[in-house]
């Protein structure tokens, strides 16, 4: 029969078991995979949507919404629909009246105690910053489900 002798230079013919394992490479590694998770969480929260479903059959009416709050944001100032109400609030020199606003907003809470969405749209020429500042204005007015789309017309 046949084989294979390794001689590591030392006698009795048998290789040394004995094995360095370098850890520093793995602990680097460890490290970036940690940070990276960490990182990621942050971006899975932000991506989550809430999605609810109503089954078969009538819906009851605790389901239903109670009001329809859309606020629109135009070159001339707000426009705040609340159902069949319609609220214009324009401009004070350049700047949109956001007292005014958070003052509205306010008021329709407090006739709606248990209402907690509004859809906040904006024209193509309105800049980045009157959103977010609207956006923040609906949180403030305890109107905490606020989803921004694009003005239609």
């Amino acid at each position: 029969m046949g084989g294979v002798s390794i001689d590591s230079g030392g006698g009795g013919g048998k290789k040394s078991v004995d094995m360095v394992i370098p850890l520093v490479p793995f602990i680097d590694m460890l490290a970036m995979m940690i940070t990276f998770l960490m990182m990621t969480a942050v971006w899975s929260q932000i991506g989550r949507m809430q999605v609810a479903s109503q089954g078969q059959g009538d819906p009851s009416p605790n389901n239903q919404p109670t009001l329809t709050l859309n606020l629109t944001l135009t070159e001339k100032g707000y426009l705040l629909n609340a159902g069949a109400t319609s609220i214009e609030i324009p401009k004070k020199a350049e700047e949109y009246d956001v007292g005014k606003l958070l003052e509205e907003l306010k008021k329709i809470k407090k006739e709606n105690p248990d209402h907690r969405t509004i859809t906040v749209a904006a024209e193509d020429a309105i800049e980045y910053q009157w959103v977010v500042q609207v956006v923040d204005t609906c949180i403030t007015a305890d109107l905490p489900d606020v989803t921004v789309t694009a003005a239609l017309g």
